[in-house]
């Protein structure tokens, strides 16, 4: 696995506006990581041990340290000192959380926005627009869930609410946010692909004319529908069952 994780280190991934930063080895690694234990390939409580995985990944032990920090800071993992690293327990309802969370937030920066629209910040999001729309018959399904962030980021940027952002930082820097999308879990139907753009699209116009109403109701839409399909295939591909909407629900 080291060539390819090599490779990768030189691939950058941007921002909401459009600037680039690089993905380091531990990053990548703790991608790896973090995307089995997603989807349950690896359990609760199981082992983490450095020397295995640096084998494994083909890299020296210091950067399966930091990967394991990092999955340790998105509470996905816990060092326990003088024995090691554990996989925590990740619940679908957790999951579920987190994107109701980041759904509540993100339909207060859209009302937000709309009420006011910084022009820099609409201009910003009209280019996500154009990238979606691009990648609706083109685009594999995690670049277009990777744009859809992008784009959902750019309104928390446009609500000129300092505090929402920062939130909406934490949850993709310091939850499994950034890691669930490292398996595709949605856009994986050009039909489902060109719906979510519409409805981005509904609501860069509905932030353009002022209308918090509409920009709310089209983003929930496409959000909640993320959500139930992101939980569906996490269900899946992790064997269990239960009830989704009242999981969906909280």
């Amino acid at each position: 696995m080291a060539a390819p994780l090599l490779k990768l280190a030189a691939t950058n991934d941007g921002d909401a506006d459009g600037r680039f930063s690089p993905r380091t080895i531990p990053e990548q690694l703790a991608e790896e990581l973090g995307a089995d234990i997603v989807a349950g390939r690896r359990k609760a409580g199981e082992r983490l041990i450095e020397l295995d995985l640096a084998q494994n990944f083909g890299v020296s032990r210091g950067p399966v340290r930091e990967a394991l920090r990092i999955l340790e800071r998105r509470r996905m993992v816990d060092l326990l000192p003088r024995r090691g690293a554990y996989v925590r327990p990740l619940s679908l309802k957790s999951i579920a959380d987190l994107f109701n969370v980041r759904l509540a937030l993100s339909l207060l920066a859209a009302r937000t926005m709309a009420t006011s629209p910084v022009e820099s910040y609409v201009e910003t999001l009209a280019r996500r627009c154009a990238e979606l729309n691009e990648m609706v018959e083109t685009g594999d399904p995690i670049a277009f869930a990777r744009v859809t962030t992008r784009a959902v980021r750019t309104i928390a940027h446009g609500s000129d609410n300092e505090l929402l952002l920062e939130l909406s930082i934490d949850l993709a820097n310091q939850t499994v946010w950034e890691t669930i999308w490292k398996t595709p879990l949605d856009y994986l139907t050009l039909g489902v692909r060109r719906e979510a753009a519409d409805l981005m699209t509904e609501t860069l116009e509905a932030i353009r004319r002022r209308d918090p109403e509409t920009a709310v109701r089209s983003l929930r839409v496409l959000l909640e529908n993320d959500r139930d399909r992101a939980l569906a295939v996490l269900t899946d591909l992790r064997k269990e069952a239960g009830d989704l909407s009242a999981i969906s629900s909280g």
